[in-house]
């Protein structure tokens, strides 16, 4: 879990519901929390679900149709 010292800061406008569900949330499962840092940990969690969360992007080098003699070391 990053700190709050090592992300960026970020302006959310939640609605009523959307409030009162992080709310009810906080009040069930991380009592201790702040909202910002139940947001953050929500959003962390959420990410690392992600299918390519953390998985660093694959170099498929050239593609056969760019190689030719230029290409050769």
């Amino acid at each position: 879990m990053m700190s709050p010292m090592d992300g960026h800061a970020l302006t959310i406008c939640l609605g009523q519901a959307e409030l009162a569900a992080l709310d009810r949330s906080i009040r069930d499962t991380m009592p201790t929390l702040t909202r910002e840092q139940a947001l953050s940990r929500i959003v962390s969690a959420w990410a690392e679900a992600q299918p390519e969360a953390g998985r660093p992007e694959t170099d498929e080098g050239m593609r056969p149709n760019e190689l030719n003699a230029s290409n050769d070391i």
